[in-house]
């Protein structure tokens, strides 16, 4: 019962990384376009 309860929590933790690891790229991406549009003169 509480090996389940362990692989659960490890696999919770992957998913929360994972999640901070996609809305980081996304910000930087939105940053990076931001940052492209504001340097193009056109």
């Amino acid at each position: 019962m509480s090996f389940h309860i362990y692989s659960f929590w490890l696999l919770f933790g992957d998913f929360i990384q994972l999640q901070k690891l996609m809305l980081g790229i996304r910000i930087v991406k939105t940053v990076a376009i931001n940052l492209l549009t504001s340097i193009d003169p056109c």
